[in-house]
């Protein structure tokens, strides 16, 4: 969530905040909001952006801090990017977003994430998934947890947690939410609207109507070390370059220019993200409607 305040120690505001390492994901979940049940791929390095992340930092004050992809587990470099931006961003609020199917991949890293503060956000798409993650968090935790059911969003035991994502269950640690957990296996119809002799089109949708019923139309993401408006505009960037679309849907999302975190004009340029942009025309205008998610397994990309 986005606020964009300035405070009076001079940072800019995010109340959440996704920093995106990578397109590559092990499903093909319908309707993601951004486009990584395509075969876009490619997986970043911390070492990379570090001089980036340690700039934002300086820049912002996050509420809740979220690595999000993609598929988060499918980097090699996970751990790198988990400590590398827990040495920067310092806020109570630090989470690892995944769909629980590749745990054990980094299963022996979590306990030093926990005692860091680090959060692992589990959302499952499909029950299938569930039995074999919570083997893994048995082993990892060693049996010892409390499984916590929320009954106040994002408020775990009266205390408010997390306030950028939903989720329904809590695996505590002491007073540390080691996992939250949501169970989603409906998306709202997203991305690509049709396919048509070939050719992948997008929605034709007012530009207003469609942010102000976006369902992240404040949620900036970084990737490669540049603020973006949304994940959506990260993924179709990849998306277009892969797959044959019509020509001006391609020129309006390859024209969008993210925020450099050196930008001598920052402030002004995350404060403007609260509002629409040219290529929200090709979202979808929420309903709320949802549809049942379609997945399959498909090999992880480097």
């Amino acid at each position: 969530m986005l606020n964009g305040k300035i405070l009076k120690n001079g940072k800019i505001l995010v109340h959440a905040l996704q920093w995106y390492i990578g397109h590559s994901c092990n499903l093909t979940c319908t309707n993601c909001s951004n486009f990584n049940n395509f075969a876009i791929s490619g997986q970043e390095k911390f070492s990379d952006f570090a001089r980036e992340a340690q700039r934002w930092s300086e820049k912002l004050h996050v509420n809740d801090f979220g690595i999000i992809g993609g598929e988060p587990f499918t980097n090699n470099d996970l751990d790198n990017w988990v400590h590398g931006l827990r040495d920067v961003f310092t806020c109570r609020d630090f989470r690892v977003v995944t769909n629980g199917t590749l745990l054990s991949k980094h299963a022996d890293k979590m306990k030093a994430w926990f005692d860091r503060g680090v959060t692992v956000e589990l959302s499952f798409h499909s029950q299938d998934h569930v039995p074999k993650a919570f083997k893994i968090i048995d082993e990892v935790l060693d049996g010892k947890y409390e499984k916590y059911k929320v009954t106040k969003n994002n408020f775990i035991k009266d205390q408010a947690r997390h306030a950028g994502c939903y989720y329904e269950e809590a695996i505590l640690v002491g007073d540390h939410p080691a996992f939250i957990i949501n169970y989603k296996d409906k998306f709202m119809p997203w991305g690509v609207k049709s396919v048509d002799n070939g050719v992948y089109n997008f929605y034709e949708s007012d530009r207003e109507q469609a942010h102000t019923a976006c369902w992240h139309n404040d949620c900036p993401y970084i990737y490669k070390g540049k603020m973006y408006k949304c994940g959506t505009v990260v993924g179709a960037q990849a998306f277009v370059k892969k797959y044959p679309v019509r020509k001006q849907d391609k020129d309006l999302y390859e024209s969008y220019k993210p925020i450099d975190a050196f930008s001598n004009t920052l402030e002004e340029q995350v404060s403007a993200l609260s509002n629409s942009v040219p290529q929200c025309v090709l979202c979808p205008i929420n309903s709320g409607s949802v549809e049942k998610i379609l997945l399959d397994k498909k090999k992880i990309m480097p």
